[in-house]
């Protein structure tokens, strides 16, 4: 990265991009926005960004990939595959450790620009540079057409996957320029990013792009077979009224407003969103489930960290209704694989033993849909990482905000304005955060963030191991052995 004439530049394989300084309550730092780093037709695999001329001004935000309007400002299905790359300014060492944030939404919505996962602070703060990825989303980044549309769409199943592929391999030949160690790259996703994440550990393309990994909120076993994909396809065409050769032509917005009417339909009389479009074991990008892959030894020199929140599912129950029994009771039985011995009074007991306080049964039922979509797939990968040669972390998020009207507790991706240092900011930090969020935990957890991309020691965070040691952030942080003990041992025993 050079200062010139005309701002701050750096050259990438594509061409020169000018970014512009910007100034933060934690240092000054050099944001380089909407950089592409590959383009796609759609439906095919990505190819390296197209070059350009002279020097290209990135210093706003790329489009977003097309998703339901009301979520994005700006979208384009040509232009998405951009990434933001934030410097900081003063760094007193080069090169630098990297940050590669992929961030969530259900593989359906979100993109690298939100306001309260921005790079800046994170970078001027701990010394390192973050980059963060769009990549496609919903049926144009999941749908499964090789079988109706033949082989030239064979990758059409994980585009997202291959685009974060693309990303990482932008970052390996281009992150010199920009000051950073491309032998130090470090990948972190939350909720569906920690889901592609976890793919990625089990995809042999992308061995070698990166080093260590964290996953937030995510699960190796969210990948269906290719029977789902087909029969996904199917649905949507029949949601549109069309042809697989309609889809190559069809305005993105109308393939957006079909998939959204299927989620909503696929979605009806539940408390959680359908998570239909999701990676699909393809035989290809993924051979099988990333948990199974993982287990047997795919990544297992890749240091690891993952975690939960503990209130992941308060975005989908009300804390202060009760809900009906029955709704439990389906919810036990699906994370208990149906076993007859499995009961809403032995759930409880075990959640109670693990609180040390009786739970309502919305407090139960919130609990238990945690641990069906996150907290128990997580555990899984952390047993999956048993033999691995390369250490494993875990924690568990337990901060809630003091506010007496405010349900979710430590609820879904709460976590990241205190990684990203955006709690204090914004009328969005203050939304999410409430008005007086502690800001020691802030700096607890950006600084050990920061120390795992610069590969230093954890102290005091212990590896996983044996005892199942687990970092706890709340108001003051802690290590436990094998936290909600109980459930996890509840359901292993009705799993096994």
């Amino acid at each position: 990265m050079t200062r010139t004439n005309t701002g701050l530049t750096a050259r990438t394989p594509q061409g020169t991009v000018v970014g512009r300084s910007v100034s933060t309550p934690d240092g000054s730092a050099v944001a380089f926005l909407g950089i592409p780093y590959a383009h796609a037709e759609r439906f095919k695999a990505p190819q390296p960004a197209m070059s350009w001329p002279g020097e290209r001004l990135c210093v706003a935000a790329g489009p977003a990939a097309p998703q339901d309007p009301i979520r994005a400002d700006v979208m384009d299905e040509s232009g998405c595959l951009n990434a933001n790359v934030w410097v900081p300014a003063n760094a007193a060492a080069s090169p630098l450790p990297v940050l590669v944030w992929i961030h969530g939404g259900g593989h359906l919505y979100g993109s690298n620009t939100n306001a309260l996962c921005d790079g800046a602070r994170l970078a001027a703060a701990e010394g390192i540079i973050v980059v963060a990825i769009n990549y496609r989303l919903g049926a144009l980044g999941y749908l499964s057409l090789a079988s109706v549309l033949g082989s030239e769409y064979a990758d059409s199943s994980n585009l997202a996957l291959l685009d974060a592929v693309a990303a990482l391999r932008w970052v390996s030949v281009s992150i010199a320029e920009f000051g950073g160690d491309p032998a130090r790259v470090t990948i972190m996703g939350q909720s569906a990013g920690a889901v592609m994440v976890a793919s990625l550990l089990a995809m042999p393309s992308a061995s070698g792009l990166f080093s260590r990994a964290l996953i937030e909120s995510g699960s190796g076993e969210r990948a269906r077979d290719a029977g789902h994909g087909e029969r996904l396809t199917a649905d949507l065409l029949t949601e549109l009224a069309a042809t697989p050769t309609d889809l190559l032509t069809m305005p993105a917005e109308q393939i957006v407003a079909g998939q959204e009417a299927l989620v909503r339909r696929r979605s009806a009389g539940r408390p959680n969103l359908d998570l239909a479009f999701a990676p699909l074991i393809d035989g290809r990008t993924l051979t099988a489930r990333p948990v199974d892959l993982i287990r047997e030894g795919a990544s297992a020199d890749v240091e690891l960290v993952i975690g939960t929140n503990r209130n992941e599912a308060s975005g989908f129950v009300d804390l202060r209704a009760e809900p009906a029994v029955d709704v439990l009771e389906a919810h036990v039985e699906q994370l208990m694989h149906g076993s007859p011995a499995a009961s809403v009074v032995t759930y409880r007991a075990a959640l109670d033993a693990d609180t040390n306080r009786p739970n309502s049964l919305a407090e139960t039922l919130e609990a238990c849909m945690a641990d069906l979509i996150y907290r128990q797939p997580s555990q899984r990968l952390l047993d999956a990482r048993r033999d691995a040669s390369a250490w494993t972390r875990s924690y568990l998020f337990e901060w809630q905000r003091p506010d007496a009207d405010w349900i979710r507790r430590a609820g879904h991706s709460l976590e990241l304005p205190f990684i990203f240092r955006h709690i204090d900011d914004s009328a969005d930090a203050e939304a999410e955060v409430g008005v007086e969020p502690p800001l020691q935990l802030r700096d607890q957890m950006s600084a050990m963030w920061g120390a795992l991309v610069r590969d230093e020691d954890l102290q005091p965070w212990p590896t996983y191991g044996e005892h199942r040691r687990t970092a706890i952030f709340s108001e003051h942080f802690r290590i436990e052995s094998d936290p909600r003990g109980s459930i996890r041992r509840l359901v292993a025993q009705h799993n096994a």
